[in-house]
């Protein structure tokens, strides 16, 4: 009877091993499986930095100016706010502008006249070449008004003219720039001709 009792055991703990086996061996398996790292994501390549573009010259100034039209009595500074608004082209070596300008002009016989200038200029400048120095030439057309008091009573003399101006503009940063220029320019004012010669400082963008 014992060795009947003996065999039923061992045979019970046969079939029941592998039961109790085969979930360890699975556990194995996933224990023992090397872990693999996702690939990190390469960084975005960083784009190549654009050449700064060439200035295509001066899109707008503001500035002063001085110039001297006689009264005939040894007066007739005339000192001048200005404002130049241009124009720009495919051609950058062409420059074209609108400009205006008021102030006052000294008379030597009562108070300061009210003078007003209108004109277009058109030129040729070089803008790439002496980079940051941009020089130019231009052919300035002017007219206006000129208003004063005289023996108590306001009178209003018109005039106009044309010159030549050469100019220097000093690019500092993207399009802010200084500039100077020199011009002369032939007026008539009520049958009268005027040589006038003219400085311009100024700066803009």
């Amino acid at each position: 009877m014992t060795l009947v009792r003996l065999l039923v055991v061992l045979i019970l703990s046969a079939l029941a091993a592998p039961a109790f086996a085969q979930p360890s061996l699975g556990m194995g398996r996933r224990l023992g499986r090397p872990l693999t790292r996702a690939p990190e994501p390469e960084a975005p390549a960083e784009p190549a930095s654009e050449p700064g573009a060439a200035w295509v010259g001066p899109q707008i100034q503001l500035g002063y100016g001085y110039l001297k039209l006689a009264d005939g009595y040894g007066g007739g500074d005339a000192h001048l706010a200005d404002l130049s608004i241009f124009v720009q082209t495919p051609v950058t070596e062409l420059r074209l502008a609108v400009r205006g300008e008021v102030g006052a002009r000294d008379y030597s016989l009562g108070g300061d006249d009210l003078l007003a200038i209108a004109g277009l200029e058109i030129g040729f400048q070089l803008t790439e070449w002496l980079e940051p120095l941009v020089p130019h030439i231009s052919f300035v057309v002017s007219f206006g008004g000129l208003v004063g008091e005289r023996f108590e009573s306001t009178v209003i003399h018109g005039f106009g003219g044309a010159g030549l101006e050469l100019g220097l503009a000093l690019r500092l940063f993207r399009n802010l720039h200084l500039h100077a220029a020199l011009g002369y320019q032939r007026w008539e004012m009520d049958g009268a001709a005027f040589d006038l010669f003219q400085i311009r400082l100024g700066a803009g963008l």
